[in-house]
């Protein structure tokens, strides 16, 4: 495992912890993350920037940012820790946590800060 992993393994859940007083955020396990996204597409942000991500089952991904290139990555879940994992060819492997929201909406742990999201139904990615 290398210092990044294990470093976002033990910070995770002092993340989670540590997110805005009073909200009630709820981590997603392996298994909701996978019935979550299994062929679908989610649309959000990700510091500032404004995407569309499908998760095919075969365990690829298709990332599309607003007015940028298309990237194709993998995508997997680790039942172990309750991360999702994606892989870029620029980063590797790199884990994060998704939160349901206190307001019922879906997050990314991007840091300290949440990274809102929403799911569509299939693969609606150009």
């Amino acid at each position: 495992m290398n210092r990044r992993s294990l470093f976002a393994l033990l910070a995770a859940p002092l993340l989670v912890a540590s997110l805005p007083s009073g909200a009630a955020n709820v981590r997603l396990s392996a298994s909701e993350i996978e019935a979550l996204l299994l062929g679908k597409t989610i649309v959000g942000t990700w510091s500032g920037t404004s995407y569309r991500l499908y998760f095919d089952a075969d365990g690829s991904t298709l990332y599309v940012p607003e007015g940028g290139k298309p990237d194709e990555g993998r995508w997997r879940t680790n039942p172990e820790t309750h991360e999702y994992e994606s892989w870029w060819r620029s980063t590797g492997w790199t884990p994060y946590a998704l939160v349901r929201t206190e307001s019922g909406g879906l997050a990314w742990i991007n840091g300290d800060r949440l990274e809102p999201f929403r799911v569509l139904e299939g693969r609606q990615v150009d």
